[in-house]
């Protein structure tokens, strides 16, 4: 089945992120064989401003409260805010965009990750182990080592690595989401206020569920403009993380 340029260049701008339970068939989509890859080509003006918002929030949390948590967020904030940047597309230069794309997919990937680790260590402070982050980063390890040999690599080699990496990293982004509902109905009380995990989870269900429900044009205008709407994720988990009044707090980050 063909696809116009438009819609591939919608596809590559929703492929990652905390909104994407729904769309998990299309980065499986790119193991088949004879699929093929391309780039966003172009800024659109809410994917920016998201992801203006994504580095605000975690640049915020981390200069208000620097600890390990706010750290973790800083590192979610910007590899989003990059995400939503898009991809650079390099016309006439496959090999060279491919590989910008490998260093795109390594970040969001990165992304992907440190909100899972987020949601694995709040807000009961405890370390993830060792062997679950080498898993957790693997994605975006495995992208980024990718990226300065793809020119060597034929494209049908590349596009089931891709297609795998994007599928764990939208498990790993859906997975968080799923964490942070299970702790708020798990915590006793009195961590579930200290936490602010009802802000938490109101933030990413109402704005996965707008940015899904625009996506899908149930809601009217511009379905990328309904991605603004993502923006309460960062937003409340910013608060939550400054002014929580947990007991037990992470070490101080370096």
């Amino acid at each position: 089945m063909e696809r116009s340029e438009a819609s591939v260049e919608r596809h590559w701008g929703w492929v990652a992120g905390a909104a994407c339970a729904v769309l998990l068939w299309r980065a499986a989509a790119y193991v088949s064989p004879g699929s093929f890859i391309t780039i966003p080509a172009g800024l659109h003006l809410p994917h920016a401003l998201l992801g203006a918002l994504f580095f605000v929030a975690g640049v915020w949390a981390w200069s208000r409260r620097t600890n390990q948590w706010t750290g973790i967020f800083l590192l979610y904030g910007t590899a989003l805010a990059i995400h939503w940047g898009g991809a650079i597309g390099v016309p006439g230069a496959p090999s060279l965009e491919m590989g910008l794309f490998l260093v795109y997919l390594a970040i969001t990937a990165a992304g992907d990750a440190a909100i899972l680790q987020l949601a694995l260590i709040y807000p009961h402070w405890r370390s993830v182990p060792l062997k679950w982050r080498v898993a957790m980063y693997s994605p975006a390890a495995v992208s980024l080592i990718l990226a300065p040999v793809s020119a060597l690599l034929p494209q049908a080699a590349l596009q089931p690595v891709v297609g795998i990496v994007l599928l764990v990293s939208n498990l790993m982004s859906l997975s968080a989401g799923v964490l942070f509902i299970v702790r708020l109905f798990t915590a006793g009380g009195a961590i579930r206020r200290a936490a602010h995990l009802p802000l938490i989870v109101a933030g990413f269900l109402s704005g996965s569920v707008i940015a899904l429900l625009g996506a899908a044009k149930v809601l009217p205008g511009v379905p990328e403009a309904w991605n603004l709407a993502l923006a309460l994720i960062p937003i409340t988990l910013s608060i939550a993380l400054i002014r929580q009044s947990l007991e037990r707090q992470p070490p101080r980050a370096r």
